[in-house]
């Protein structure tokens, strides 16, 4: 009989999970979390530690630090949750798009709460915010027709302040921190933020320029809205070469096009904006708008479109309404009225007509088809004599019996 030969005992180790900074006990050499939460816990930590980089790397979050700084506090941020951050980012890349990414400065985002109020301070919410052209904006200066949102000035906290001149990047961890690394991790994900090339030559620009020189100071204060071109010549400027630029594909929007898909937006908070869209829906075709070159809404409407976003009640433009509706119930060319557009219908073209080989056909069925009239003729006396001396060849039909085709066919 043979004894059994003992196991040999593993080493028992006593590592410390790096999570819950617990120590365990584990036979394991490659163990290192104390369970599968743990694990789980620290790779969803990790993710969003990636995701928070990559908003602190890119050019919106820049973005809001510079409206931070402008605005004097943290505090223009405040209320903002996942679906907002995402509906603010979807308001900055349609202010890039109508701009051309940087190719022009025609549109601004716009307040409907003026951020530097009386007594408040907009905030800088996607509810509160409208991409405008710019010279509507610029004349609107700080009216407050009604709607948006806003913080009472008495509301501000010492600690949230933002100095002028203070350096972008310390801001945008401040704003991480204020609205939360998970809040800010999530809206990453969802709204899929990435530190495009812009985003990092943007990232190298602020690390290399020197606020207290002015030269420098100047080139901090216009990188968020220096093209991608513009941005990368800035950098080779700097590093002492020539800068080379690459070209954006771009669309063209009209004032039209951008001020319409904010009647769609706010629409979905202010239900009496429906109103306004379904004048313009039922005239004008708004993708079709992309591609003409006629101007849709004149300079009084287009102001009108405007007041009514930032606040003013629709009742306030009816008037300007109904002549768009007067005005677009038949097209407008240069003074001469055009009736409405018709659809062109085309005729289907008739068959040419098949000219039949005559049939041969019996007397009889000759005699059928021709047309009998409904009068009688009168033979004159100079025809009587003729008939009376020759009488008609099928008179025999008249005088004698029928004879039947079997008749014919027996010989009889």
């Amino acid at each position: 009989m043979t004894t059994a030969t003992p196991s040999k005992n593993k080493a028992t180790r006593r590592p410390t999970c790096p999570h819950c900074k617990a120590r365990f006990r584990t036979t394991s050499a490659v163990k290192v979390y104390c369970t599968s939460q743990c694990q789980k816990d620290a790779t969803k930590k990790k993710r969003r530690i990636s995701r928070v980089d990559r908003a602190s790397g890119s050019a919106f979050f820049y973005h809001l630090a510079f409206e931070c700084e402008r605005a004097g506090t943290l505090q223009i941020l405040t209320g903002h949750t996942v679906q907002s951050l995402v509906a603010l980012y979807e308001v900055y890349k349609l202010r890039l798009k109508a701009n051309k990414y940087g190719e022009s400065k025609d549109f601004d985002i716009s307040h409907i709460q003026p951020v530097q109020g009386h007594d408040s301070v907009g905030l800088y919410h996607p509810q509160n915010l409208v991409v405008a052209p710019a010279k509507l904006n610029r004349a609107h200066g700080v009216k407050h027709f009604g709607h948006g949102l806003s913080i009472s000035r008495r509301d501000l906290k010492s600690k949230h302040a933002v100095a002028k001149g203070a350096q972008r990047k310390q801001t945008v961890q401040r704003i991480i921190a204020f609205l939360g690394a998970d809040v800010v991790s999530e809206a990453v994900k969802v709204a899929k933020i990435q530190p495009t090339q812009r985003h990092k030559v943007l990232n190298w620009l602020h690390d290399h320029l020197d606020p207290t020189l002015p030269e420098h100071r100047a080139h901090l204060d216009s990188l968020d809205n220096m093209s991608g071109k513009a941005l990368t010549a800035l950098k080779a400027t700097l590093e002492g070469k020539e800068g080379s630029g690459y070209k954006i594909k771009t669309t063209v929007l009209s004032p039209f096009n951008v001020l319409f898909l904010e009647l769609e937006r706010h629409a979905q908070h202010r239900p009496e904006l429906t109103e306004v869209l379904d004048v313009i829906c039922t005239r004008v075709d708004p993708y079709i708008a992309t591609f003409i070159h006629r101007e849709v809404l004149n300079g009084e409407e287009l102001q009108a479109v405007f007041d009514v976003l930032h606040g003013k009640p629709v009742e306030v433009i009816r008037d300007v309404l109904t002549e768009f509706i007067e005005r677009h119930t038949s097209i407008m060319d240069n003074g001469e009225r055009i009736p409405a557009y018709a659809p062109i219908v085309f005729k289907p073209r008739p068959k040419a007509l098949v000219t039949q080989q005559p049939v041969a056909r019996n007397f009889a069925d000759e005699l059928d088809a021709v047309e009998v009239l409904d009068t009688i003729p009168v033979l004159l006396p100079r025809h009587t004599a003729t008939y009376e001396g020759d009488s008609l060849p099928w008179a025999w039909l008249n005088a004698g019996p029928v004879l039947r085709c079997s008749s014919l066919a027996e010989g009889n």
